[in-house]
């Protein structure tokens, strides 16, 4: 008698708990070339089984099993809407563990969930292509599952929003337990910029200064500063050569824009942040909590510094186009003097650069105090009917109503969707701040983001973080997964603009949904976009 086996094929967008599903079934699905092609197959079983993969797209797929972590936030009690999965605490699935050896282990009444990626080769050729995946008892074969994957002759466009996720250089030598510096953390940041440029991430926070983020008045973050400084009388000198070396890692690992620490505190410009020097042989902190704004020696510094970071970049063939700058996060509608006034210290300094900062109060573009504003998703709408060319935008914890988001408890389209919405209204950029943020909320204490993925009770699960250490590396999330296919979208609409233009592409979109999409109103089903791959590959290859 063969053992009771179960195994049903799903959607990337569907999310697996250990006793529920929550999405569609899939067998098939329709990609261009250079795509990430993903789906799910939920087990039910019990005890040891194996597997095996049957395609001609073998070499280009990885399997993961797909883990569970736990949220004890998983939304906040008066902030959330009816598009939640749930809104009470418990196991999520999240993180994707790597799958080489193809056994898996089962508990009997639990799903286990294996996550298919493919990485459709831009030269591979169109057509149907059948995975079959056989899983075995020992020797007993007890299900093949097939999934046809349909290749259209069409290849994607390159990735070309500016996507930032805030790079914590800090959070990786905290949890892996390595010297900030040493050999083992540079391996290491190579590691995490590769998984994130595998997954779009174009630009990357550069801690020229350890980054003033998340972090307590008074309170201080590991140092993480790739400038080395020596105080004299005379003045600084500064030494890159650090710099240097993050510039070379990022690039081997496919970053093209480097956006450099913000150089006033986060919420108000009212501090500098913390810089280390050598003075008289000794490292102490120069400048800090303790130096307002408007020191003017602080301001002398930048002076020195800000213009020697430009010509570091400039020898490395990086132009002051792809160099993005900030003042400070987040600065609210009472702290525009504060903010104006570190403004006033920098943007000379920064000529020819960009200078982007997150906002979401219009009086700051307005006043013409920062040329790039990133807006919260949720606030967007005076700076788009201000016409605003490469406005950018961001979430957070922030936005946990009405607009597109990532938390566990979020159905997957709702992350997806993000990308039909920056394409419709021309986005050019895209920021988050949690990469890889292992800490509590303002750095009080690390965590393990196995254990805690809430920032201790602060921020709904899944704002902090997109990837996971694993072993001496870094593995993806479901998440990641999904924002890659928002991602993708961007590049694929770009595609049908090409063929048909703009209004036409915008028109198609409204017509799959009856409704005009805003950042507000969207389809909140997966099957809308399997529809408009559907309705726009007929379009593209007429």
């Amino acid at each position: 008698m063969k053992p009771l086996f179960n195994a049903v094929q799903l959607s990337s967008l569907t999310k697996v708990f250990p006793d529920k599903i929550y999405g569609n079934e899939e067998s098939f699905g329709d990609y261009a070339k250079g795509q990430d092609a993903s789906y799910q197959i939920a087990i039910m079983g019990n005890g040891e089984y194996s597997f095996c993969l049957e395609t001609k797209l073998k070499s280009q797929i990885a399997v993961y099993r797909v883990g569970y972590v736990p949220s004890q936030l998983s939304a906040y009690p008066q902030a959330y809407d009816d598009n939640y999965i749930t809104v009470d605490s418990g196991i999520f699935p999240d993180p994707l563990f790597p799958i080489t050896d193809g056994r898996i282990s089962l508990v009997d009444g639990e799903y286990l969930t294996l996550w298919i990626n493919v990485l459709i080769d831009k030269d591979e050729k169109a057509g149907e292509y059948p995975i079959n995946i056989r899983f075995f008892k020992g020797n007993d074969e007890v299900c093949l599952k097939t999934y046809i994957l349909k290749i259209h002759d069409v290849v994607l466009p390159e990735q070309t929003l500016n996507f930032t996720q805030w790079f914590h250089t800090d959070c990786i030598a905290d949890y892996h337990g390595t010297e900030v510096f040493s050999e083992l953390h540079w391996e290491l940041i190579g590691k995490y910029i590769a998984l994130a440029t595998r997954h779009g991430m174009n630009t990357v926070l550069t801690p020229v200064l350890t980054p003033p983020l998340d972090t307590e008045v008074g309170g201080e973050r590991t140092t993480v500063q790739l400038a080395k400084i020596v105080k004299t009388d005379r003045g600084y000198e500064i030494d890159l050569s650090r710099l240097e070396r993050f510039i070379d890692v990022a690039l081997e690992n496919g970053i093209r824009n480097f956006e450099i620490n913000h150089f006033f505190t986060q919420w108000g410009a009212r501090f500098a942040p913390k810089v280390m020097a050598e003075v008289n042989g000794e490292e102490k902190r120069i400048f800090g909590w303790e130096t307002d704004a408007k020191s003017p020696e602080y301001g002398e510094f930048l002076n020195c510094l800000v213009p020697k970071i430009i010509d570091t970049f400039e020898k490395k063939g990086i132009d002051k186009t792809r160099l993005y700058f900030h003042v400070s996060d987040e600065p609210n509608g009472e702290q525009l003097e504060s903010y104006r006034q570190a403004a006033s210290v920098l943007k000379p300094l920064i000529k020819g650069c960009n200078h982007i900062d997150a906002l979401s109060h219009f009086e700051y573009y307005k006043e013409g105090l920062v040329s790039t504003p990133v807006v919260g998703s949720n606030a967007l709408e005076p700076f788009i009917e201000a016409d605003i060319k490469g406005l950018w935008c961001y979430y957070c914890c922030a936005q946990a109503r009405e607009v597109a988001n990532r938390f566990f408890s979020m159905p997957s389209a709702r992350n997806r969707i993000i990308g039909t919405q920056i394409y419709k209204y021309g986005i050019a950029g895209f920021l988050h701040w949690g990469y890889n943020f292992y800490n509590t909320q303002y750095s009080k204490k690390h965590i393990s983001p196995y254990e805690v993925t809430d920032a201790g009770g602060a921020f709904p699960s899944g704002d902090a973080f997109s990837v996971y250490p694993y072993e001496n590396g870094v593995i993806p999330s479901l998440r990641q997964k999904v924002f890659k296919e928002a991602i993708d979208d961007v590049r694929f609409l770009t595609l049908v603009e090409d063929k048909i233009g703009k209004e036409r592409t915008v028109a198609l979109l409204d017509e799959i949904t009856d409704m005009s999409i805003t950042f507000k109103k969207y389809p909140k089903n997966e099957e809308f976009f399997k529809e408009l791959y559907r309705r726009a590959f007929e379009i593209l290859e007429k």
